[in-house]
């Protein structure tokens, strides 16, 4: 019986290292908790607004951005601006991608006509460590939505430093919707209409940015760092800004 409870022992350990392993958190809060969480914190909205805050956009909506980001809880608008509503466009999906939520997308750039379509991924994407692997235990739903991620990682030849791996992954990943966006919409961009930014949210510091630095990585195509400081759409940002905001591709 002691080796019987010892091998269980065993098997609860490592079943524990696996889902830490996997960047998956695990939450143990009730339903009732989470709900109350979430009551509470609408309540303390409502409360510190005042009725005419609503005013401008009760008819009608004006984002001067789409943007396409993970689902990632980690990644949320207050990041890039301490207040998002009627500002930013957003549209999230496992792995930020284009093909599995175009029509969102078409709505943002085509009806809303907002100036900037932003592609955000961010460091330790799961989906992209997913699609780096085997996922054909996943849900259909998942791994339909994974399986549109096999073109960007095709580069991927699956040797050296994993950590690195992924991070260059994410990278492709964002190069690759760009590139779509781009052929999605070629006269918009040709005509100076819409800018396409890919970016990398960098809650690791991998980029040495600062911790929780958007970092651009890509615009309309064009990735050397230099080209990109002196894209016209980054005219309004100061030298040091142009800079700081920029990356490389790793």
């Amino acid at each position: 019986m002691r080796k019987v409870f010892m091998l269980v022992v065993m098997c609860v350990f490592l079943m524990s290292g696996m889902v830490l392993a996997s960047g998956h958190g695990g939450s143990v809060m009730s339903p009732a908790k989470a709900l109350e969480k979430i009551v509470t914190g609408n309540d303390q909205f409502v409360k510190s607004h005042k009725p005419h805050y609503f005013e401008p956009y009760q008819t009608s909506q004006h984002p001067f951005v789409t943007m396409i980001t993970c689902s990632d809880a980690r990644v949320q608008t207050n990041a890039l601006l301490p207040d998002a509503i009627d500002k930013v466009f957003v549209i999230r999906n496992i792995g930020n991608q284009l093909v599995v939520s175009r029509g969102s997308i078409d709505y943002g750039i085509l009806h809303l006509h907002t100036p900037i379509l932003l592609i955000l991924g961010h460091t330790h994407c799961g989906a992209v460590k997913a699609a780096m692997g085997d996922y054909k235990g996943e849900t259909e739903g998942i791994r339909n939505e994974l399986d549109h991620l096999h073109l960007p990682l095709m580069a991927d030849t699956g040797k050296g430093d994993f950590e690195l791996r992924w991070l260059k992954n994410v990278e492709r990943n964002v190069d690759w919707q760009v590139a779509q966006a781009m052929s999605f919409y070629p006269n918009l961009v040709k005509s100076g209409k819409l800018v396409v930014v890919g970016a990398v949210y960098d809650f690791l510091n991998v980029y040495g940015k600062g911790y929780g630095r958007m970092v651009i990585i890509n615009v309309n195509g064009v990735t050397c760092p230099q080209k990109i400081q002196n894209h016209p759409v980054l005219n309004d940002l100061s030298k040091v800004m142009r800079k700081v905001v920029v990356g490389s591709h790793h």
